[in-house]
């Protein structure tokens, strides 16, 4: 199996004794990474004007974290920003709110205060937010055809489908029925640029953003080891007596510690009862003896989200049917992922593993397979219909549920599909049984007392 570069490069400097950079190093991406993927939008859709606008509020009690279509695209990060491009030539123009003093000092300058920006981030220009509606004005002579994302935008956490869904929700509201930001969007270019014909660019960028590039997969392959790790760390936390959020708090230190930005999505860490709750929150529960953690946590970094959860009993012993319950599940999981090869289906992995389910003796109900693409959401963009490629990330969840017995068992790995072998990008988590439960007999490392 040859050695991609940058493993090289490591391997290389251990060597030689060099000190080599810890995970704590963010990765980030260089403008060449958002120059490729904009020639590569343009490859694909050939002709046309694309528009895309990022986020125009702060994000809530957290760091900025940008529109995932509009960062992927751009690398920009700045509210109330617009991206013009000609898909003809693959010439990017960027619009950036005009600041003021007040602004600058509040929040940093933006590109607008460079004027070498535009040639250091590879756009043809970039100019005042004001100037927008009139530069694609201009460009009705040049084309008819208007690439505008037509669907919900996602989050971090929340997917593309399920942000429609709670949209849709929301309207039956009758005192909350306003369109969404980008519904609003829709009708304002519909209405002020009709002569335009707009077409929905959304399936474009989704097919870009389900193959991961090599950068990505650089991030994808830190962050899996950060997130593992601090899963590691809650498991070696976990006493009888302590809380739910004690747990959440060894993994979110580890997390922060190693530079992850901001949370994937909210840590579910749900002992006894609560893990029955496959999105539990709450996480006030004390852990009592004899119960099980069922935890799933994984954070953000440089706009890729790790998916990871392990299943562990508070007093570091399993009883008869939590173990063989785990043991089901662990083995249906592993058969799953080594059936993670190009060319296979996330069906062929489903039959997989329910036939361990029921070779067990278990209820297939939750059994599943390979799942849900992972990448700038925890939920990523994706067709779950093509078979498996090199450069897709999937998570692969197995889930035991015995509700009157209180008993929850969920193993969940993200996995790179590569030409050989799958990867599993959060290996450093241990659950084979004896390891496992190796890490809850350990002393404790992390800050906790």
């Amino acid at each position: 199996m040859r050695m991609r570069p940058s493993l090289l490069l490591l391997a290389t400097l251990a060597l030689t004794g060099i000190a080599l950079p810890s995970y704590a190093q963010r990765l980030g991406y260089p403008p060449e990474e958002f120059v490729a993927r904009r020639k590569a939008l343009a490859a694909e859709l050939k002709d046309g004007l694309v528009l895309l606008a990022g986020k125009t509020m702060p994000n809530v009690a957290t760091r900025g974290h940008q529109d995932n279509d509009f960062y992927y695209l751009t690398g920009n990060e700045d509210l109330n920003a617009v991206l013009v491009m000609n898909a003809a030539t693959g010439d990017a123009h960027l619009f950036l709110p005009q600041q003021t003093d007040g602004e600058i000092r509040s929040d940093g300058p933006n590109w607008l205060a460079d004027p070498d920006a535009p040639k250091r981030y590879g756009y043809a220009s970039i100019q005042p937010l004001s100037l927008a509606a009139e530069f694609l004005a201009r460009q009705r002579s040049n084309t008819a055809r208007l690439w505008a994302r037509l669907q919900e935008g996602d989050e971090v956490d929340d997917a593309r489908g399920m942000r429609a869904v709670h949209q849709a929700r929301r309207m039956q509201n009758p005192f909350s029925a306003q369109l969404s930001e980008d519904t609003a969007r829709i009708d304002l270019l519909r209405t002020r640029f009709s002569y335009f014909e707009l077409q929905d660019v959304t399936p474009a960028i989704d097919r870009l953003r389900m193959i991961k590039t090599p950068r990505e997969i650089e991030v994808l392959e830190a962050n899996g080891r950060i997130a593992a790790e601090a899963i590691v760390k809650a498991i070696q936390a976990t006493r009888a007596g302590r809380f739910e959020y004690e747990i959440e708090a060894e993994a979110t230190y580890h997390h922060l510690r190693n530079g992850v930005q901001i949370a994937g999505y909210p840590a579910i860490v749900g002992a006894g009862r609560n893990g029955l709750v496959w999105h539990y929150q709450d996480n006030g529960k004390r852990l009592e003896p004899g119960e099980t953690i069922v935890m799933d946590y994984g954070g953000a970094l440089d706009y890729e989200v790790i998916d990871i959860t392990r299943t562990w009993p508070v007093s570091g012993r399993f009883d008869d049917l939590q173990r063989r319950a785990y043991a089901c599940v662990l083995e249906a999981q592993k058969a799953g992922i080594a059936a993670m090869r190009p060319g296979n289906t996330r069906k062929q992995t489903r039959e997989i593993v329910e036939a361990v389910f029921k070779k067990h003796g278990f209820d297939t109900r939750w059994a599943g397979g390979a799942g849900h693409f992972v990448g700038m959401s925890v939920h990523d963009v994706g067709d779950a219909s093509l078979p498996f490629a090199p450069g897709m990330v999937i998570a692969i969840e197995p889930i035991l549920q015995i509700a009157d017995k209180n008993l929850h068992v969920r193993i969940e790995d993200t996995v790179l599909i590569t030409e050989g072998d799958p990867v599993v990008l959060t290996a450093a988590a241990p659950k084979e049984i004896d390891a496992l439960l190796a890490l809850i007999q350990a002393p404790s490392t992390g800050p906790s007392k």
